[in-house]
């Protein structure tokens, strides 16, 4: 009775760990970090230039981190 539980208590542990690795060896394949939006929004702002070409946004993940700060904008304005 005393193997059964040991050898259960092994295969416990070694279920936890597996659920510790994804199998994926490629570690160099990071996710982009989200854009800051005042930062964004303020550079695209103070670019007046008239033959400026447009941002693509759609592939953009923004970042709020300004949320509750009102006076986030008051520079531009």
């Amino acid at each position: 009775m005393i193997r059964v539980m040991q050898l259960t208590g092994v295969a416990l542990i070694g279920l936890a760990l597996t659920g510790c690795f994804d199998g994926n060896s490629n570690r160099s394949a990071r996710p982009d970090l989200p854009t800051d939006f005042t930062a964004f929004v303020t550079s695209e702002i103070s670019n007046t230039a008239d033959n400026r070409n447009a941002v693509g946004i759609n592939d953009l993940e923004f970042g709020f981190n300004d949320q509750t700060n009102e006076q986030a904008f008051n520079g531009l304005f």
